[in-house]
């Protein structure tokens, strides 16, 4: 049996953010700026905090995001950026300081 992971298919994505709040290990986040040809900043997976619950995947009215295999001999995510490449990220406040938060 394989590990599964959550992959978003970003020409889907409409940056509506409400799979963030679905994803109990802060593994979904957007992107820091608009890229172009998007009205909104679209969300990315930080593939070292996705632990494959699935728990966002019923969160996305427009069904972009799906669920990968990864195998369990699997060195690497097929998620991993190649060539060095990095994704500038903004961080989302979930919960307060009293230990209280809207997620």
């Amino acid at each position: 049996m394989a590990q599964a992971m959550v992959k978003i298919t970003a020409s889907e994505c409409t940056g509506c953010d409400l799979c963030i709040t679905h994803c109990p290990f802060e593994a979904l986040l957007p992107l820091t700026e608009c890229p172009p040809n998007h009205r909104k900043r679209p969300v990315v997976v930080i593939f070292e905090k996705c632990v494959g619950c699935l728990s966002c995947i019923g969160s996305c009215p427009t069904g972009a995001l799906h669920e990968i295999s990864i195998p369990i001999v699997a060195e690497l995510s097929p998620l991993v950026l190649m060539d060095g490449e990095t994704l500038d990220v903004e961080l989302i406040q979930r919960w307060g300081k009293d230990g209280s938060g809207w997620a």
